[in-house]
């Protein structure tokens, strides 16, 4: 992780805090947070180039949503374990 510790890093994503990095030129967002119903929400947003949504998971506790995005391939098909280590944590 370029300007900043994995495992803080890590650990706000499962505390579901806003976390804003930047993977090849791509700035991305992500978050969890509980809706209405008390479901727990998590995703991952593309900001730039282009903003989108580009992964969700609704319905899993913290532990197992940050499980599933860790080991989705969000990131030019790659983990982001296998590209934790060229990812710029800057939040703004």
């Amino acid at each position: 992780m370029i300007n900043g510790n994995i495992d803080e890093f890590v650990e706000k994503l499962l505390d579901g805090e806003e976390v804003i990095y930047v993977y090849h030129g791509k700035k991305y967002f992500s978050q969890g947070y509980n809706l209405d119903d008390g479901t727990y929400y998590f995703e991952l947003q593309q900001w730039e180039p282009t903003a989108t949504v580009l992964w969700s998971v609704k319905g899993l506790d913290r532990p197992a949503s940050l499980d599933a995005f860790l080991k989705e391939p969000l990131f030019d098909g790659k983990t982001f374990w296998e590209c934790e280590k060229e990812i710029e944590w800057v939040d703004e």
